[in-house]
């Protein structure tokens, strides 16, 4: 029977007030999303907490379902400023949850732990991640993971150490090369491939001025273009590089710019965040 038809028996009344509670509902769950967002950036560092660090930054953020499973993070420890931008698994509800459980384990694993390279602090936030979805069921298939990138910076020293779970950043040095440096391929958690997971840590001396790039896969992996395919890694180096001269605000306004351009009228993919730290 159709629909139209299975419309006309039921009384206007009813169908108004079905409408009433449906339209409620899903206001009641949008103003949610939006508490939600407005408490998940709340865990997120602020403009003050960058600019203790004293290093010129922009950082592009953009949820693609009011809130997700991307995220930043910075913090301070010692003469070590460190920065990190994480993907996790899921958009939505199911990806800001993940997401809030990695803030709450950098912060932890962080300052309260003591480590030589960043690297370790990767294989630590691992242990604990895994240990978070263990259910001791054979049944169960934990496939619950996150890719991060991470610098730490020395401004006294001048050293850089990067370490990425299935992420990676780029780096354009004083002389205007643009590096793409490449973490280990495995994130962090997920199925566990490899047993006793450790994550290496690269060492760079910087040569002032530099800048670092951390970004999630959301902004290449963007659909869009004359036949609507992904931006693509490549692409997403050459609007880096050719941008990087502008000051942070304004390539991040261009960079804006251009994702939309690429987008036109395609949806928003994936969450996306892009962070750039000048050295």
């Amino acid at each position: 029977m159709a629909l139209n038809a299975l419309l006309e028996d039921v009384p206007y009344q009813d169908l108004k007030r079905a409408y009433h509670q449906l339209e409620k509902k899903n206001k009641d769950l949008v103003d949610g999303l939006y508490y939600a967002a407005f408490v998940q950036q709340g865990l997120m560092p602020q403009a003050r907490h960058f600019e203790k660090l004293n290093l010129p930054y922009f950082i592009y953020y953009s949820p693609l379902h009011i809130i997700g499973g991307d995220f930043f993070w910075i913090g301070k420890k010692g003469d070590w400023c460190i920065y990190a931008v994480g993907d996790c698994t899921g958009h939505g509800v199911s990806g800001a949850m993940l997401s809030s459980l990695a803030i709450g384990f950098l912060n932890y694993v962080v300052y309260s732990k003591y480590f030589n390279e960043i690297g370790d602090i990767l294989s630590e936030i691992d242990k604990k991640w895994i240990e978070t979805f263990n259910r001791n069921d054979d049944a169960w298939i934990d496939n619950d993971w996150m890719e991060l990138s991470m610098i730490a910076y020395n401004p006294v020293t001048q050293e850089m150490q990067f370490a990425g779970a299935g992420g990676s950043i780029l780096y354009l040095n004083n002389e205007n090369e643009l590096m793409r440096l490449k973490g280990n391929n495995y994130p962090v958690g997920g199925w566990q491939i490899e047993l006793n997971r450790k994550y290496k840590t690269e060492r760079l001396q910087v040569t002032n001025p530099a800048k670092v790039f951390l970004y999630s896969d959301g902004f290449k992996d963007q659909f869009g273009g004359l036949n609507e395919k992904r931006l693509g890694q490549q692409k997403f180096n050459k609007l880096i590089h050719s941008s990087a001269y502008m000051n942070c605000q304004n390539q991040k306004d261009h960079l804006e710019y251009q994702l939309n351009v690429w987008r036109g009228t395609v949806a928003q993919t994936d969450d996306v965040c892009l962070l750039r730290v000048d050295l």
